[in-house]
């Protein structure tokens, strides 16, 4: 196959997108970029000899990524990045072809740009990362610097997919975390709904007045015994603490450019695990567990501190926010990795 028999109109376009991302606009636009570049590149050598297989090699593997940005993937391929992995992966052997037929003037200009696309991926001590470091201090960068270039880019680009790989798992996991939390948490409301007296969410009253007590309880519902509205009324304040918790987290999460995004299952995860801390939050203040606590003796009381409870879910997540902040500063292409010592 040729470089000219790999134009975006042979490929042909499957329809509408099941799954439509940015990431396909990225991957349309850099096939488009190395093509020129390649065409350029050919016509300066005439496409004789190994330039013309390195040419068609990298018109197959334009050829593929477009395919993959224009199918349509189901939810099996999207869990697994089967479409994006595969179309990332056909630009950067492309990418890496690519330097293998640039004019030499081109390619030592190109040199400071594959030493960031390496120190963005490789631990600072990579003996090709050091080395064409010094090639560029030197300044005296030629031919023979091509494949190491070449190696510098392979190397860092697996390392990138390893980091991407490593997120969308964790994003996979986040998922799962969410559906099964999820559950258990419908379940804890439909069971506290259906049997009151299961999941008590009344606090006690200990109001004396002249004529004898007062109603023993105070319910979260205004009623003075368990009611079926309880539980679930506790579940909707607690989504509005975790709800108030999230918009918190919004000012101070970082906007990393990766392939994959963990903010939608962050903020999903919230949801149930606001409702879980509401619900034993209260459980353990009405239990008298907590020292100075006897019980709730208000309604109003009763809701704030199931709306702090399911705010407080927030120290129970901060941990899968901080473990997803550093998987994804690790797979983005803006950080600097000054990895050597890195261990994640």
């Amino acid at each position: 196959m040729s470089l000219d028999a790999v134009s975006p109109e042979r490929i042909g376009d499957t329809g509408v997108l099941r799954w439509p991302g940015i990431w396909r606009v990225y991957v349309a636009t850099r096939s488009e970029e190395i093509r020129a570049d390649a065409e350029r590149a050919l016509t300066a050598c005439e496409r004789t000899g190994p330039s013309a297989s390195v040419g068609e090699g990298i018109g197959t593997h334009l050829a593929r990524a477009e395919s993959y940005a224009r199918s349509r993937h189901g939810l099996r391929r999207w869990l697994t990045g089967h479409a994006v992995e595969g179309a990332w992966s056909n630009v950067n052997s492309a990418t890496v072809m690519l330097y293998g037929v640039l004019p030499t003037p081109e390619l030592c200009g190109r040199a400071t740009e594959v030493l960031a696309i390496g120190r963005a991926y490789l631990p600072g001590d990579d003996p090709r990362l050091v080395q064409l470091q010094a090639r560029i201090a030197a300044g005296d960068l030629g031919e023979g610097d091509r494949p190491l270039m070449q190696s510098v880019l392979r190397a860092a680009y697996t390392a990138q997919a390893m980091e991407s790989g490593r997120v969308r798992s964790f994003r996979n996991l986040l998922l799962g975390g969410v559906l099964m939390l999820s559950v258990i948490v419908f379940g804890l409301v439909a069971v506290g709904a259906i049997w009151p007296d299961a999941v008590p969410m009344c606090g006690n009253q200990s109001v004396v007045q002249t004529q004898g007590l007062m109603p023993a309880q105070i319910c979260p519902t205004g009623g003075h015994r368990p009611g079926h509205g309880d539980v679930p009324l506790v579940a909707l304040v607690g989504v509005l603490g975790a709800a108030l918790s999230s918009a918190a987290s919004l000012s101070t999460r970082a906007d990393l450019s990766t392939r994959y995004s963990l903010a939608v299952a962050q903020t999903l995860l919230k949801a149930p695990a606001g409702v879980a801390t509401a619900v034993l939050g209260l459980l353990i203040l009405n239990s008298g567990f907590v020292p100075g606590m006897s019980g709730l003796g208000s309604q109003p009381a009763i809701l704030v501190w199931a709306m702090v409870f399911g705010y407080g879910q927030q120290v129970v997540t901060r941990f899968v926010d901080q473990r997803a902040d550093t998987l994804l500063t690790a797979a983005s292409p803006l950080t600097p990795s000054g990895r050597g010592t890195r261990t994640a």
